[in-house]
């Protein structure tokens, strides 16, 4: 039997696998690994040209996997303006000027991350930023990242003069009189503004991706799931992988937008016969509903606006028949359901659609939970991606725009992802970058705290629905694996499992959670290979 490659000798190894759950050394040969257990076996196996790597004080796990992310919508907004927490309009004015200063006269400019109570308590208009922005063309992606604001010079540009039809709820806000005020309301609004900013050439989003990959390794992410198709995204994966340049695995689950469904179907079939080396396409994305902070997530009553009353999709019976149509594809459907209508729905539509070959059905999110849905999810086999991070902007003492929309009467129902986990569910965790961090040490950690890591004077939010350490792992390996139907191959350490490895300078285990955003990653192996290493 040829000697390994790698082998990681005197650590602490959390395989997530039951049948052996602990290990002290690893061994890689090729994309696999080769051996798992104590020093003396597997040491036994080492060759001259073997690397060995010196575990003690070291704890190796199965490579994490960030379940959520859209990386080109992240790269696109990465020479823009950052208005994340900026909550009054003088300030968002000031960062805006302050951007614009060197900018040319007739330069885009791109913000993301704006806050709601910035234009409270009415909601965004052109007129907010026409002043700040000098003229200049302008979209600004609210914090959510499904409605922006856009500046009268860029609907010029885009050709939006008015009311625009969709195939859903979408809309373009307009005035009395007919005219857009600027403010668009979900993504088919926000993607036709899209269209008239100018995009990343091929090669600048290559190497954009390709050093995006290379800082989230650092942090001991080994792959990613990707879950819209924003322009060039296959094409940028594609030229990667020829180059031999991906460093992470990623999994495309296309977007499927209303009226677009049979258009993706057939992308989603040419898609899957370009896969590579470490990238497929196996799953579809649906938006059900909007978001809470919009007004637009779907509710068994309304919200404190009185809104939240509607899917996004004109038809819900058309999302039924899209869900079905990808279960024959023997593919598997992941959901953005936020509003606790939202995920009742889909939950009835997984159950009478055919189980996917590969994987299973997901929903993204799951903000809002009825108790009578919590047991449904581990019924239905039926996997929660849900991000933590995403409540650091709510507040223990509800004062936040989420809350206050919600009311207090649903507060207790936010959130779920313990309650989910005891009734036997399963709970992939991501960060929905760039809506919030990808560091999955400050997911995990926010997992087990219910707060910001770090904050150590701020109260949790539902601490009854925290994460014990282990399970928070498990959101970004066995969990994460068994979602995309990949368990008996990843998210474990286990003899011809994937040679994906996290390799920490301590134990995120018995790391308090405060500290684990600053436990270093010594290494990272992909496919077999190291992808990062720390000097």
């Amino acid at each position: 039997m040829p000697a390994p490659d790698l082998l990681i000798r005197g650590a602490r190894v959390h395989t997530m696998d039951p049948d052996r759950p602990a290990a002290t050394a690893v061994a890689v040969r090729g994309d696999r690994i080769a051996a798992v257990g104590d020093d003396r076996e597997v040491c036994a196996l080492a060759g001259r040209r073997t690397e060995v790597v010196d575990g003690r004080g070291l704890t190796v796990t199965p490579g994490l996997v960030d379940s959520h992310q859209h990386p080109v919508l992240a790269l696109s907004q990465g020479s823009g303006v950052d208005l994340t927490g900026i909550e009054d309009l003088a300030g968002l004015r000031r960062a805006l000027r302050a951007h614009c200063a060197d900018l040319p006269s007739d330069a885009w400019v791109v913000g993301f991350g704006a806050e709601y109570p910035a234009f409270a308590p009415g909601t965004p208009r052109r007129e907010h930023i026409d002043e700040a922005v000098g003229g200049r063309p302008a979209l600004l992606s609210m914090i959510d990242a499904h409605n922006a604001l856009m500046s009268g010079e860029g609907l010029r540009r885009a050709g939006i003069t008015g009311p625009v039809g969709f195939a859903d709820h979408s809309e373009i806000d307009v005035d009395a009189d007919g005219r857009p005020t600027g403010y668009l309301r979900e993504m088919s609004a926000v993607l036709l503004a899209r269209r008239a900013v100018p995009a990343m050439d091929a090669e600048a989003a290559a190497r954009g991706l390709r050093r995006v990959l290379r800082e989230q390794n650092a942090v001991g992410l080994t792959g990613l799931h990707v879950l819209d198709l924003m322009p060039d995204t296959a094409r940028t994966l594609a030229s990667l992988s020829e180059r031999d340049e991906l460093t992470s695995r990623v999994l495309l689950a296309p977007w499927a937008l209303p009226g677009q469904v049979g258009e993706t179907l057939e992308t989603v079939r040419e898609l899957r016969a370009r896969q590579g080396r470490l990238w497929r396409t196996a799953a579809v994305k649906f938006l059900l509903d909007g978001t809470i902070d919009g007004g637009a997530a779907w509710l068994h009553h309304p919200d404190c606006h009185g809104e939240g009353t509607r899917p996004l999709w004109r038809d819900p019976e058309a999302y039924r028949d899209a869900v079905r149509a990808v279960a024959e594809l023997g593919l598997p459907s992941f959901t953005h359901a936020i509003g606790d209508r939202a995920v009742s729905y889909t939950l009835d539509t997984y159950a009478s659609a055919s189980a996917p070959v590969r994987g299973r059905h997901r929903i993204e999110h799951a903000e809002l939970v009825a108790d009578a849905d919590v047991p449904r999810f581990a019924a239905l086999d039926v996997v929660a991606s849900m991000h933590p991070t995403h409540m650091d902007w709510t507040r223990p003492d509800h004062s936040d725009h989420w809350s206050e929309r919600v009311g207090r009467e649903r507060r207790t129902r936010a959130w779920r992802y313990g309650d989910v986990v005891a009734a036997g569910g399963r709970v992939a965790l991501g960060s929905d970058w760039p809506v919030a961090g990808f560091d999955p040490r400050q997911v995990m950690a926010a997992a087990r705290l219910r707060r910001p890591a770090g904050q150590r004077g701020r109260g949790p939010v539902g601490p009854e629905q925290a994460l014990t350490p282990v399970q928070a792992l498990a959101g970004y390996t066995s969990w994460a694996a068994y979602g995309t139907g990949e368990e008996a191959v990843a998210g474990l350490v286990r003899e011809n499992a994937r040679a994906d490895l996290t390799v920490f300078a301590g134990d995120p285990l018995t790391t308090p959670a405060d500290d684990l955003p600053e436990l270093p990653v010594v290494l990272t192996v992909v496919d077999g290979r190291i992808v990062h290493r720390a000097e």
